[in-house]
């Protein structure tokens, strides 16, 4: 995976060695960091872990599609109630029946046992409590999740 900079050096996307390649080799991207091992094909070329775009791409906020999935892997794939991993759902913080609707904002990842406990009631009706608030997370808080991200992506990242 390589890491794609926007010209003034913000983070955009993270796309495949292919699609980085022909960027750099098109001449409509620069290689800001490269790996050890070159690419050899025919002859030796540098593989990129991050490569910067020369003109700037108005890129508009991305957004993360609302699913089941995505709210388990915002939510570290543990009820956020318990902390359990097993027997996984989706809980409405507010309660449909109560208006709540289909938002990042009040669905939360949930074990069965706690689902049935909370019921049709919210979180301080039920005397439980949230880990977190559940919150709208943007593609680069999935890119920092990911486990193998090479120590050079922290400092365009943010990360600490």
């Amino acid at each position: 995976m390589v890491l794609v900079l926007n010209a003034d050096y913000t983070p955009i996307v993270v796309t495949n060695l292919k699609k980085a390649f022909k960027l750099v080799y098109k001449g409509k991207a620069e290689v800001v960091v490269a790996q050890e091992n070159p690419i050899i094909a025919g002859k030796k070329y540098i593989r990129p872990s991050i490569i910067r775009l020369f003109k700037y791409v108005l890129f508009p906020y991305k957004k993360v599609s609302l699913s089941r999935h995505n709210i388990f892997k915002r939510d570290d794939f543990k009820c956020l109630y318990c902390g359990s991993r097993d027997n996984l759902t989706l809980d409405h913080v507010t309660p449909r029946s109560r208006g709540g609707t289909n938002s990042w904002a009040n669905l939360a990842t949930c074990c069965t046992k706690c689902n049935a406990l909370k019921s049709d009631k919210t979180p301080e009706e039920a005397n439980m409590n949230l880990s977190y608030k559940p919150f709208t997370p943007n593609f680069l808080f999935f890119i920092k999740k990911m486990n193998k991200i090479s120590e050079e992506w922290r400092p365009y990242l943010m990360m600490d």
